[in-house]
């Protein structure tokens, strides 16, 4: 194979692998962008509603995080709850956020969700610049 196929080649195996990792996941049903301000632990989110159309998990993003510690933010311990109206709520699960995207594998469970800060682990409360809750 002389130089330029060669060439040509790698570059086609390059923008095949770009067109890979660069392609998007399916569009959730739903999400919302917000911040958080001075949480302590037991502070609950804002409620959404999955209707379950689609088969996204429900996630949230943090980007930007702080605490009054002087050590500086760590991770924040996250608890996904589905609301019941006239029972306890259920507890989908824990998860630790360490500034990024978390994740709960429920997509098969609409209802009214939200999602309570648990734990920090340095500080006794949170800042995020940014938050998105994906559903």
């Amino acid at each position: 194979m002389d130089i330029n196929r060669q060439k040509l080649a790698g570059l086609m195996a390059g923008v095949a692998l770009v067109g890979l990792v660069g392609a998007s996941p399916a569009q959730a049903e739903g999400s919302r962008e917000t911040y958080i301000t001075q949480w302590a632990p037991g502070k609950e989110s804002s409620r959404w509603t999955d209707n379950n159309h689609d088969g996204a998990w429900t996630g949230v993003y943090f980007q930007g995080c702080s605490t009054d510690s002087s050590m500086g933010f760590n991770r924040a311990g996250l608890q996904l709850w589905k609301h019941q109206d006239f029972r306890p709520d259920i507890n989908k699960g824990y998860r630790v956020n360490y500034c990024g995207w978390v994740d709960w594998n429920d997509p098969d469970d609409a209802g009214v969700y939200y999602f309570r800060l648990d734990s920090l682990l340095n500080g006794g409360y949170l800042w995020v610049d940014y938050v998105k809750i994906g559903w």
